[in-house]
């Protein structure tokens, strides 16, 4: 097991949590993490790009609902300063985020190719065991199974925190579960919200599956939905290059316009060595998400209004 210098859920809270709302100087006695080698959780996982991270405050997010998060290209998953996370936490979710294999993207594999490309790309990636070409990801390593690893590690590891209250004999509980995630990790965990039942779906700049030879959308997004219209919400920058087809793939998923919000301010990061699209950056990364001149976040009030209350007393977010 490998440990975050300072703990990655008190570093974000060092500049989210305590700049916000002046929570009290020990504030950072209530967190609890775990940072896991996703190895460590099933020996049959044995390719990944990061860790996985596991946490919440103990004094508002105990047993809060469970928020499980997919995350973007590697680059960001190794330095993932996100404050939409900090923000589940202060919204009594406890969290989950879980690594897996980026590369290959879908749009370099499906860019010029036909239905059901992006359908069959994101099935391998989160169900694993159904080989495509260019992409095969065995059973454990696929995203249900690398969720559920993790879940039952910690029971094992630290049963006194109640990891089991998210298991249903061994497996999650998706039922009463919120998933979310950005960039690739948020068209993966919209894939998975089509099959399957979740408390609540949240996703970050993406999916925009689309198929540049037709100037189509793939046909997976307007497909039947497990998960209610009412617990999905959207977020992307107006600014970002692919804004466009989320507009048309958001719609294709069913997402009622009052549950979409729309960044429009401009990153405040520029173009770089591993960063190479700000305004996309700019919905959930540290170092690009704008700020005002006290530091507080800009699109905080857009977080707030898709994660709703982790105790799953909105109404529109219970099962």
């Amino acid at each position: 097991m490998r440990h975050f210098v300072q703990g990655f859920f008190i570093l974000l809270l060092v500049f989210f949590i305590s700049s916000t709302n002046g929570m009290a100087d020990d504030w950072s006695s209530q967190i609890v993490e775990h940072d896991v080698d996703p190895g460590d959780t099933d020996s049959g996982i044995v390719k990944s790009d990061a860790r996985n991270v596991a946490g919440y405050m103990k004094n508002i997010g105990e047993n809060g609902r469970l928020l499980v998060f997919f995350g973007g290209a590697q680059s960001f998953r190794q330095t993932p300063n996100i404050p939409f996370i900090a923000d589940a936490l202060e919204h009594h979710y406890r969290v989950v985020m879980i690594d897996y294999v980026y590369n290959p993207p879908g749009t370099l594999l499906c860019d010029q190719s036909n239905d059901p490309c992006f359908s069959d790309y994101r099935n391998a990636k989160i169900f694993g065991g159904a080989p495509m070409k260019g992409l095969n990801v065995s059973t454990p390593e696929g995203l249900v199974a690398r969720t559920a690893s993790m879940l039952r590690y910690l029971h094992r590891k630290w049963p006194a925190e109640h990891w089991d209250q998210y298991l249903d004999q061994g497996q999650p509980r998706w039922a009463n579960i919120a998933v979310s995630g950005f960039s690739q990790g948020a068209g993966l965990a919209a894939f998975f919200a089509k099959t399957t039942t979740v408390a609540r779906v949240i996703l970050l700049s993406s999916p925009w599956d689309h198929y540049q030879n037709t100037n189509s959308v793939a046909s997976w997004l307007s497909s039947p939905s497990a998960t209610p219209a009412d617990r999905w919400w959207g977020m992307y920058s107006a600014r970002e290059a692919n804004a466009p087809w989320m507009q048309k793939t958001y719609a294709a998923l069913g997402i009622s316009p009052d549950h979409i919000r729309l960044v429009t301010d401009a990153a405040q990061c520029k173009p770089g060595s591993g960063l190479y699209l700000p305004n996309h950056w700019a919905v959930a990364e540290l170092g690009c998400t704008p700020r005002t001149t006290n530091g507080s976040f800009m699109e905080k009030p857009l977080w707030d209004l898709m994660l709703g209350d982790g105790r799953g007393r909105d109404e529109d977010s219970a099962p």
